[in-house]
């Protein structure tokens, strides 16, 4: 797990979720907004987000939010840790400012599948709810019913928030979860998102072998190949240069991409007399890349020539 410092944080997280959210992406609208409200408060509580990339879609909330039980926020976080098997990309989300109208901040990754047992197991309990009018506040039993209408005397209604039983606690837990985010390795995030996009075909190449290997009988529509169908996820976000580092990662002889008749979707078909006790072909290293790494390390190494302002400074 990295931190990564002083990014726009907007186009950060978009370059994320396209590496994991291949549906619904209109989500990540609605994050821009949050994002943006977050920005202008002046609450320090509203600075810190957590957020999430899934297939179909994304989510953001305010980190104090995920650790009230009961909450909506709180909920959610778990939800596709416990009852999915979701890719999940998760970050915490520290703003830090806007700089030319750009809202700056840093990234903490986070362990999603550890990440939402922890939340389950430290969230604070909240039996109260405020709600947030234009002339004032109410608050009321988490459980009882309201409406969103305005209110005769505290006028329109704004939002509403839960509220820690105990306030105290749950700053603490707050303060030790940033904390325990600073000691995370700073992180070069041009390579991170390229490592996450690498990850993600090697992930479709493997679930596609083993999908292959379970098959006990030929299963195309006039039973004379093998196959399985890409992840419709995939498909869509993998450009056709993916498409083909996925083809070279394939170790089959008989092997094709192709679509079936009255039939929805891509599919990898091989021969039924294909041997299909193999592992995922590893693609080569780039030897251009090796060189190139070589030769950046070799230069780090030497001393640094000397130069007449050099020579004039000493």
């Amino acid at each position: 797990m990295n931190r990564f410092e002083n990014v726009d944080v907007l186009a950060a997280l978009d370059q994320l979720m396209r590496q994991n959210t291949a549906f619904y992406r209109n989500d990540f609208e609605i994050d821009k907004e949050i994002i943006g409200w977050a920005a202008a408060s002046d609450k320090a509580e509203d600075k810190t987000l957590l957020w999430m990339s899934r297939p179909s879609g994304t989510y953001c909330f305010r980190e104090s939010d995920v650790y009230l039980q009961g909450t909506a926020q709180h909920n959610t976080w778990k939800f596709y840790g416990e009852q999915t098997r979701d890719r999940v990309l998760a970050y915490a989300v520290e703003l830090t400012g806007k700089v030319r109208g750009v809202i700056r901040g840093n990234l903490y990754e986070l362990d999603y599948p550890q990440h939402f047992r922890h939340v389950a197991a430290e969230a604070v309990q909240a039996d109260n709810i405020i709600l947030h009018y234009e002339k004032g506040d109410r608050e009321q039993p988490a459980g009882l019913y309201f409406d969103g209408r305005p209110d005769p005397n505290l006028g329109a209604f704004l939002r509403y928030e839960a509220k820690p039983n105990e306030p105290e606690h749950l700053r603490e837990l707050l303060r030790h979860e940033q904390k325990g985010r600073a000691q995370l390795a700073p992180g070069d995030f041009k390579a991170h998102v390229t490592a996450l996009h690498d990850s993600m075909i090697l992930a479709e190449a493997q679930r596609i072998v083993a999908g292959l290997k379970d098959l006990s009988a030929p299963n195309s529509p006039n039973k004379t190949h093998f196959m399985v169908e890409l992840s419709p996820y995939f498909v869509q976000i993998a450009s056709s240069k993916d498409t083909d580092r996925l083809f070279s990662m394939l170790p089959y002889k008989s092997l094709c991409f192709t679509g079936m008749k009255d039939r929805h979707g891509l599919y990898a078909v091989i021969g039924k007399d294909e041997n299909r006790d193999k592992e995922v072909r590893r693609p080569r290293a780039s030897i251009r890349r090796q060189l190139s790494e070589t030769k950046q390390a070799q230069a780090s190494k030497k001393a640094p020539a000397r130069t007449k302002k050099n020579e004039l400074e000493v």
